[in-house]
C-alpha cells in the first residue's frame, strides 16, 4: 500500500512520517529531478505501508517545480491514498489546498495537525462537520506529542475515501475554503499568543531583527566548530595512525588502502562531528519556529541579487564547511534560487582555507596579515553575490517565487531533533563518502605513479604540463600541484607545498602571493563539495560549477597581479 503524504510547507509531514514509520524512511531526490523525497515503511496491522512525502506546497496554480512533481506524482504514481496533512493552526489556507486535491479522485483522508498548539490557541475544530462536508475521514492528530497517531493508523487501513470533487475558479477555491474554515472552527483567542507576540516584537523588529540573526548565526558557527573540535582532532589522530599503519605495511595495496582509501575518506569522515552539531543547531532553530522568521528578515537583501532570505543560512554555513552548506539548500523551495545558492556557495571561504592564508600571510604579509585574510573572507561574499545575480539574470533567469508562512513558536522534542539530525547526517555520509572514496584512490595514483615519488609522478607531469596556462600568474609547476592536490581537500595545499619542500618565499613575490590566495579562495570547490553539488542539484550543474568557479577565480587573480605589477 503506498500512502502519498501531501500538504502546506511547516504542516508537519516530516514529523508525521516519524511517528508512522518510527523514523525509517530515506531522503533521495526524484528521478531526473532534484526535488527532495522522503519514504519510509511501516508496519500497520500486519501490513507494510510505503509512505513517500511530497514537497510542501500551497496548491497546483503555478509552474513551481515542486508543484509539478506532487502533481505527476499523484497522476502518475497512482498511490493507493492521500494523506492530507493540515495545519489545524491555519486551517482557511490549508484547506485550499484540501479541495485541489479532491480533483485527483483518489482515496484521501485528513490528518488536522498540531491540534494540539490549535487548541492551546483556542482554536476549536469540529472534525466531524469537517468531515461531513469534504466526505473524508477527518483525524486530530499531534504528531510531536504523538496523539492521534493510532486512530490514524486504523483509517489508513480502511484505506479512506474518495471525496467529494470541488470544482471551481482559484477565487471560488479560496472564498469556499474560508467559508468550511468559518464553519467548523471557532476561536476563543485573537490574534497570536502573547508569548508568540511578544517574541515576534523582538526577533521581527526591523532594528534588532537583523542584529539578533547575525548573533544568533555567530553562536551556532561557534558551538558547531568549537564543541566539534575535540572530536574532529581525536577522529582524525585515529584515521592518521591507522593511515600510517597501514602504508608502512609492504606492498601497493597496502599503500593504496593507506595513503588512499583511509586517508582521504577519513579527512572527510573526521568532519562527522561538524556536520552533526551543526544539523542539530539548525534543527532546534527550525522546529522552534524561528528560522523561518529569520528568512523572512533578509529577504529584502538578498532578492537584490536574485536570491531569497532562504538562501542566508547556507552561505553563513560556508564558512566552515561547504558541504552542510550545499546540502541546507533543500530548504529553498524556488529551483532557479536554488541552484544559483548552490553555485555560489563554494565563493564562500570554508575553514579548510585558513590554512592556505595563515602561510602566506605570514611569510609575505607579516605586519598586515589580518587584515589581507579578512579581505579574502570579503572578497569571497562579493563575487558570491555578483555571481548569484550574473546567473539569475543569464542561465537562470525568472522571478523568484518567495511564500514563507511564520509558525507559532515552539520547544522542540529530543526525539524530534535526533530524527532529524541523524538523518540528515546519515544523507551526508552516504552521498559523499562514497566518491571521496573513488576519487582518493585515483589521486594516490597519480601521485605515486610511474616513479613512485609525486617528484616523477603523473601528478608532477601534470602540473608542469598546466604551469604555461598559469604562465601569467607566475606560478611555478610545484605551485600548481599544489592546487592540483587541493581538489581533494583545500588544506592538502599546504601539504603539497610542505612535501615538495618548496621556498616560497624566493620562488614568488607579494603580489603573486596574493593572487595566488585569491585563486585557492575562488577555484574549483573540493571532491567533498563537488559530491554533495552532484547528489543536490544534478552532474550537470556539479560541472557547470567547477568550470565557472575555476573561470572566475583565474580571471580574479589575473588581475590582481596585473595591477600588482603596475602597482
Amino acid at each position: 500500500m503506498r500512502v502519498a503524504m501531501v500538504g502546506n510547507p511547516n504542516v508537519g509531514k516530516t514529523s508525521l512520517l516519524n511517528a508512522l514509520t518510527g523514523g525509517n524512511f530515506t531522503v533521495a531526490n526524484f528521478p531526473g529531478v532534484t526535488v527532495e523525497k522522503k519514504e519510509g515503511k511501516g508496519v500497520i496491522g500486519g501490513k507494510v505501508v510505503t509512505f513517500v512525502d511530497l514537497p510542501g506546497i500551497y496548491g497546483f496554480e503555478t509552474e513551481n517545480l515542486d508543484e509539478k512533481v506532487a502533481r505527476d506524482y499523484i497522476i502518475r504514481e497512482k498511490p493507493n491514498l492521500i494523506l492530507n496533512v493540515v495545519n489545524a493552526l491555519n486551517l482557511e489556507r490549508n484547506l485550499y489546498l484540501t479541495l485541489q486535491l479532491t480533483e485527483f479522485g483518489v482515496p484521501m483522508i485528513i490528518a488536522l495537525n498540531m491540534i494540539d498548539e490549535a487548541e492551546k490557541e483556542g482554536i476549536r475544530i469540529d472534525e466531524e462537520r469537517l468531515s461531513e462536508i469534504l466526505g473524508l475521514p477527518v483525524v486530530k492528530t499531534s504528531a510531536v506529542r504523538g496523539e492521534g497517531i493510532e486512530e490514524l493508523k486504523k483509517e489508513i487501513l480502511k484505506g479512506g475515501k474518495v471525496p467529494k470533487v470541488f470544482r471551481g475558479s482559484l477565487e471560488e477555491k479560496i472564498e469556499l475554503a474560508g467559508r468550511i474554515a468559518r464553519e467548523v472552527a471557532k476561536s476563543e483567542k485573537v490574534g497570536v499568543s502573547e508569548i508568540d507576540e511578544a517574541f515576534d516584537e523582538v526577533f521581527m523588529d526591523k532594528h534588532l531583527g537583523i542584529p539578533i540573526f547575525l548573533s544568533i548565526m555567530w553562536m551556532m558557527f561557534v558551538f558547531t566548530y568549537t564543541i566539534a573540535e575535540p572530536f574532529n582532532s581525536l577522529l582524525g589522530k585515529i584515521f592518521d595512525t591507522l593511515a600510517s599503519y597501514i602504508s608502512g605495511l609492504d606492498g601497493w595495496l597496502f599503500s593504496m588502502l593507506g595513503d588512499g582509501v583511509v586517508a582521504g575518506v577519513g579527512s572527510v569522515l573526521s568532519f562527522i562531528p561538524n556536520i552533526a552539531f551543526l544539523f542539530l543547531a539548525l534543527s532546534i532553530l527550525e522546529l522552534s519556529g524561528y528560522m523561518p522568521r529569520a528568512v523572512y528578515l533578509v529577504d529584502g537583501l538578498m532578492a537584490r541579487f536574485g536570491l531569497n532570505g532562504r538562501s542566508i543560512i547556507p552561505l553563513i554555513m560556508g564558512f566552515g564547511c561547504n558541504v552542510p552548506a550545499v546540502l541546507a539548500t533543500r530548504s529553498i523551495e524556488d529551483e532557479r534560487v536554488r541552484i544559483a545558492t548552490v553555485i555560489i556557495n563554494p565563493f564562500m571561504s570554508c575553514s579548510a582555507r585558513l590554512p592556505i592564508y595563515v602561510l602566506f600571510a605570514g611569510i609575505f604579509f607579516p605586519k598586515t596579515g589580518s587584515a589581507v585574510i579578512m579581505a579574502l573572507y570579503l572578497i569571497g561574499v562579493l563575487i558570491a553575490l555578483i555571481s548569484a545575480l550574473a546567473l539569475r539574470k543569464t542561465l537562470l533567469k525568472g522571478e523568484g517565487e518567495f511564500i514563507m508562512e511564520l509558525p507559532p513558536y515552539m520547544l522542540p522534542s529530543l526525539r524530534e531533533l535526533w530524527l532529524m539530525t541523524w538523518v540528515r547526517t546519515k544523507h551526508f555520509i552516504q552521498k559523499a563518502g562514497t566518491v571521496i572514496l573513488a576519487m582518493s584512490v585515483v589521486v594516490w595514483y597519480i601521485t605515486n605513479y610511474p616513479g613512485g615519488s609525486i617528484e616523477s609522478s603523473y601528478a608532477a607531469m601534470l602540473g608542469k604540463a598546466l604551469q604555461p596556462l598559469f604562465s601569467p600568474m607566475g606560478w611555478s609547476w610545484e605551485l600548481v600541484l599544489a592546487l592540483i592536490t587541493g581538489f581533494v581537500a583545500k588544506e592538502v595545499v599546504v601539504a603539497t607545498i610542505g612535501v615538495l619542500n618548496v621556498d616560497i618565499a624566493s620562488v614568488m613575490t607579494p603580489h603573486q602571493a596574493f593572487a595566488f590566495m585569491l585563486f585557492t579562495l575562488l577555484y574549483m570547490p573540493c571532491v567533498a563539495t563537488i559530491a554533495a553539488i552532484r547528489a543536490e542539484i544534478g552532474t550537470k550543474w556539479a560541472i557547470f560549477g567547477v568550470l565557472f568557479s575555476f573561470a572566475v577565480a583565474y580571471m580574479v587573480s589575473m588581475i590582481a597581479t596585473e595591477v600588482g605589477v603596475w602597482l
